[in-house]
């Protein structure tokens, strides 16, 4: 079972993001670690229907080689066991400036396996209660969402986007 840390983008049903973010992506295509450009992978990218095979968003993740549990290589030119929380938490706010590049999305966060987090459907339904979305920092909201919704404790993160400030990653191999 791979454990991966990365982005993950829901981009509603818009094709059209999709595409551009995987554009933006091929300009923006690693991140520094330790003075190492590790690459990030390709888009992968799925399509999550309905019961009755409708659309219901398209899900977009990102994550840089060599930092999880068994994700895909190449293995960086340091032990990932070794990072320190502080590294690990760069290479998340790296990540979260490749998605101010973005447009089109719902929802997105980064961390260790966070696609649950993503599904605007599950997070209306079992995390926001009574306006409150708790224990999700770094989760960014299109203000269509934040309007909808009107949570506590969202602050601008882009043009159009709201989130819960990041505050950093552990590093899972510890």
């Amino acid at each position: 079972m791979a454990i991966i840390f990365e982005l993950v983008v829901n981009f509603l049903r818009d094709e059209e993001a999709v595409a551009a973010a995987t554009d933006e992506l091929a300009r923006h295509p690693t991140v520094e670690v330790r003075g190492a450009q590790l690459p990030v992978t390709p888009p992968s990218v799925t399509r999550f229907r309905s019961m009755d095979d409708q659309l219901r968003y398209i899900e977009f993740s990102v994550n840089p080689r060599g930092l999880g549990y068994g994700g895909p290589g190449p293995s960086p030119p340091f032990k990932a066991r070794d990072l320190g929380d502080d590294e690990m938490t760069r290479v998340g706010e790296q990540l979260y400036d490749l998605l101010r590049r973005f447009q089109g999305y719902g929802a997105a966060i980064v961390g260790w396996d966070p696609e649950p987090l993503v599904d605007v459907d599950d997070l209306e339904s079992d995390y926001l209660t009574d306006g409150s979305i708790s224990g999700l920092d770094g989760l960014v909201l299109s203000d269509a969402l934040i309007e909808r919704w009107r949570p506590e404790g969202f602050v601008p993160f882009a043009p159009g986007y709201s989130w819960l400030p990041y505050r950093g990653s552990q590093n899972a191999w510890g």
